[in-house]
This record gives C-alpha cells, sequence and structure tokens, in this order.
C-alpha cells in the first residue's frame, strides 16, 4: 500500500483534530491530568489549522484510497542558544490501526525534506518523558536529547504533610 505525504487542507481539520488525544495516550506524570493535556492540544491545533502561523506547515499521510493516517505540524523556531532558525516539529500523530507501518517514519521524512528546503541546520522537538513509545520512534529516526525539563510539585503551605 502506498503512502502520499501532502499538505492539509481545511477539509483535513477534522481529522487533525480528532486524533489530539494521541497525545496523551501513556502514563503522564501525577501532576498533569488527560483532561489538561487534551484541552491544550486540542486549543493549539484548532489555532494552527484555523490560522496558521508564517513558516508552519501541516502535512497528511494518506494511503493511495484517500484513507488519512496521520499528520506532521511543522514550525519555524529561532535556536535560543545561537538565534539561527530552526524547524520545529509542533505536533505528531498517527491514527489507531495505521501504526506500525512506518507511517510515522514518512511523516518524519517529510519534515527532514521541508527542514533542508528552508535551509534549517537543526530539526526539534518535545516528547513527554513517560512517553517511551515516542521517544523510541525518535531516537531510531537519530533524534537525541538535549535539555531535560525537570518538574516538582510545590507543597503549598495549608496542605498537610
Amino acid at each position: 500500500m502506498n503512502t502520499i505525504i501532502r499538505p492539509a487542507k481545511p477539509a483535513d481539520n477534522e481529522f487533525i483534530l480528532s486524533l489530539v488525544e494521541r497525545f496523551s495516550e501513556f502514563e503522564l506524570p501525577h501532576w498533569r491530568s488527560r483532561e489538561e493535556i487534551n484541552s491544550a492540544n486540542l486549543t493549539s491545533m484548532q489555532k494552527a489549522v484555523q490560522d496558521p502561523e508564517d513558516g508552519s506547515l501541516i502535512l497528511i499521510a494518506e494511503d493511495e484510497t484517500e484513507d488519512r493516517l496521520g499528520f506532521i505540524h511543522l514550525q519555524t523556531q529561532t535556536d535560543y542558544f545561537n538565534g539561527q532558525k530552526q524547524g520545529y516539529i509542533s505536533d505528531l500523530a498517527v491514527k489507531q490501526g495505521a501504526e506500525g507501518r512506518g507511517i510515522g517514519h514518512l511523516l518524519l521524512d517529510a519534515a527532514e525534506t521541508w527542514a533542508q528546503e528552508q535551509g534549517f541546520g537543526l530539526l526539534t522537538l518535545y516528547v513527554f518523558a513517560g512517553n517511551s513509545h515516542a521517544r523510541a520512534v525518535y531516537e531510531k529516526y537519530g533524534f537525541s536529547p538535549e535539555v531535560v525539563k525537570y518538574a516538582r510539585v510545590v507543597k503549598q503551605k495549608d496542605e498537610n504533610p
């Protein structure tokens, strides 16, 4: 089965938004709730499809029957350390039932091509530490950890120890 990668169209918006809950399908840190993550991601994706930022691109993976299989949302960012423009993978999701068929890899290939065409020297992304499946996919593709964010819940003065 052939997979085609193409730019998203307004008709893809419902499909894209239907995959937002995939971003929280792993064991979350105890201080995060699925509801807050899904709500924030839904708001962000709604904005991305309705009012795309300059330098951003959403690509759709579909098979030859035009069955949509996944998407990747790419953005342009500025590197904090050197001020250079870089590619950023904001979101990547493959629908259930299409996993394990190389769809994510094809979307990452498309991201790499996009980054090359833009003249970017770096392609970055964030992933939750507990999302071992996504981390394995990214590391297999050649991504490496750069910065690790640590979090600690602050006990409030009125809480019992």
